[in-house]
């Protein structure tokens, strides 16, 4: 019997827009804070969304709005992996977890205006902080770990039902 996997790592994502027009610059700016928790077989992305939406023209003006908490829980089976990478130049290098979809289902929940944007419908890539970058590392092990458990797991179920089938038809009074 395994243990349940548990782990959560931190993220924050910041989108933003700028639009120029008949004297006004509106500049919109979004970030989601938000929490990546693995608990056995369920991996839980939580995250409120913050709108800062800054206006000038004939007045300056900031607004602030906060979405909801939203969570969307991703079943373990559905993924295939989950590693650490980095991406850029020598000079600017930025640090991601991604997790890669077995099943395309995986992510839908997580996509949408107030969700994720993808660039592979397969990746949910998330930047890392310098500060959790071990966290990260771990977290990507426990995901792995936790796939990988579900495998093994699937594996002795199948060979477990391999060995009863051909018991159950050399004795067939022995099946209920």
């Amino acid at each position: 019997m395994s243990t349940p996997r548990l782990a959560t790592l931190p993220f924050e994502l910041t989108r933003d827009h700028q639009v120029i027009a008949a004297g006004t610059v509106t500049t919109t700016e979004e970030r989601r804070h938000g929490v990546l928790r693995l608990e056995g077989e369920l991996l839980h992305v939580q995250w409120r969304v913050e709108r800062q939406v800054q206006q000038i023209g004939p007045e300056i003006r900031t607004d602030v709005q906060h979405d909801g908490l939203r969570e969307v829980p991703v079943p373990v089976r559905l993924l295939g992996d989950a590693r650490v990478r980095r991406r850029g130049r020598l000079w600017w290098k930025r640090t991601e977890l991604v997790l890669t979809a077995r099943d395309l289902v995986a992510f839908d929940g997580l996509a949408g205006p107030e969700g994720f944007d993808f660039t592979h419908p397969a990746e949910l890539a998330l930047p890392v902080r310098t500060n959790n970058l071990e966290l990260a590392r771990e977290f990507a092990s426990e995901v792995e770990l936790a796939i990988a458990d579900l495998a093994l797991r699937a594996a002795e179920a199948a060979l477990a039902l391999s060995h009863a089938a051909p018991r159950a038809l050399a004795d067939p009074e022995s099946t209920p």
